[in-house]
C-alpha cells in the first residue's frame, strides 16, 4: 500500500518537472517583457487602417482608405494596402503603397495622424492592383479560412 501511495505523489512530481525542463528548452531562453502603455513616438495599427490616404499634388484630397498593412517578419511596416476608386467598398481595388513613400503628420488636434502621399488619385487607380496571395499566413487566418469554407460548405449542401 505504501509503494502505490507514494508512486501516486511522485509520479505527478516527475511529470510536472519533466514538462517545465521541456519548455525551458523548446525557448529562446528569454523571458517575455509586458508594456503597461506604449513606447513615445508609436502607434497602434488601428491607427492607420480605415484612414484616409491624403494627396500631397490634389491639395489634400482624400484619395483612398488604408485597407491593410503588410508587415515584414521583423514587424517594420513595408507598405500599406490603399483601397482607390469605388464607392462605398464597390468596385474599388487595392493599391500597395511603400511606407516610405508616405508622409505621416500629426493633425490638427494633435491627436490623430494625416496620412499623406505624392500621387493624384488618377495615379493610384492606374497603378497595379495588389494582389494578396501566396502571404505567410497566422493560424488566425488559417482558422478563419477554414470556418468560412466550413460555413460555404453547409450552405452549398442546403441549396
Amino acid at each position: 500500500m505504501k509503494p502505490t501511495f507514494l508512486t501516486t505523489l511522485i509520479l505527478p512530481a516527475l511529470m510536472a518537472t519533466a514538462g517545465i525542463a521541456q519548455a525551458n528548452e523548446g525557448g529562446n531562453g528569454m523571458e517575455a517583457s509586458y508594456l503597461t502603455h506604449a513606447p513615445d513616438n508609436t502607434f497602434h495599427s488601428d491607427s492607420l487602417t480605415g484612414n484616409q490616404v491624403r494627396s500631397s499634388v490634389e491639395n489634400d484630397e482624400d484619395i483612398g482608405t488604408i485597407n491593410d498593412l503588410i508587415i515584414d517578419e521583423d514587424g517594420k511596416i513595408n507598405a500599406v494596402v490603399v483601397g482607390v476608386g469605388g464607392f462605398l467598398g464597390m468596385g474599388e481595388k487595392n493599391v500597395a503603397i511603400e511606407w516610405d513613400s508616405l508622409e505621416l503628420t500629426k493633425g490638427e488636434d494633435n491627436e490623430e495622424y494625416v496620412i499623406s502621399v505624392n500621387a493624384s488619385e488618377e495615379a493610384l487607380q492606374e497603378a497595379q492592383e495588389y494582389e494578396r496571395n501566396d502571404d505567410l499566413r497566422t493560424e488566425r487566418d488559417t482558422e478563419m479560412n477554414n470556418s468560412e469554407d466550413n460555413a460555404n460548405e453547409m450552405r452549398d449542401t442546403q441549396s
